[in-house]
């Protein structure tokens, strides 16, 4: 479950079943523990094979022809993948999908916590995150401090982005005011028209 929304759907929303019985959260323990045992089979495989290559997360695929395990890593160069697939699905019984990650992807398949303290938005709602320009941070008055606006993977916050067009909406809403020294902050001059008529009316 995830927070409202916008979305465009063909078909009607999905209907939550409800709260999850005992099984329920029982089958999810289960998964959560047999998905721990498959990374750490497929690192331990990696480390012995000594591959220069960190796996990051599996995923269980569903397949009608049997189980198939997509691995996803990153590498400094390129990786033979003929050397890694055989034994990897020796071991896991199943097929192997090696999917090699960079940049942004990479903290998506991981998973953390952003500067804003809530799950990264990569890993939770965002379908696709899209390159974002350094004009936003200038445009958001965040360009003199890099690490304010630098996100788990090392880029441009994805927020910068999709968090634009409300400060566009939010200057265009306030208008600019003169203060003593010249063109001031658009939020500042509103509280100072604010605390002007205010005054006035008393």
């Amino acid at each position: 479950m995830w927070g409202p929304e916008d979305v465009d759907l063909d078909t009607t929303l999905p209907i939550c079943p409800g709260i999850a019985d005992e099984a329920a959260v029982a089958a999810a323990a289960r998964d959560r523990h047999t998905r721990a045992e498959i990374l750490d089979i497929a690192r331990r495989t990696v480390e012995d094979l000594g591959v220069d290559m960190e796996v990051l997360a599996i995923d269980l695929v569903e397949s009608d022809d049997g189980r198939l395990i997509a691995v996803y890593f990153r590498a400094p160069r390129r990786v033979e993948f003929s050397t890694i697939v055989g034994p990897l699905a020796r071991r896991l019984h199943a097929r192997i999908d090696l999917r090699q990650l960079r940049g942004r992807d990479t903290a998506r398949a991981v998973g953390g916590v952003g500067v804003c303290g809530r799950p990264l938005c990569c890993s939770t709602f965002l379908p696709e995150p899209l390159p974002v320009p350094n004009r936003l941070a200038s445009e958001q008055s965040m360009a003199s401090n890099p690490l304010a606006v630098t996100g788990a993977c090392g880029k441009l916050m994805c927020c910068l982005r999709y968090e634009s067009p409300y400060y566009v909406d939010f200057e265009a809403a306030l208008g600019e005011a003169s203060v003593p020294d010249g063109p001031g902050c658009p939020l500042v001059s509103a509280c100072s028209r604010r605390r002007h008529l205010e005054h006035h009316d008393a």
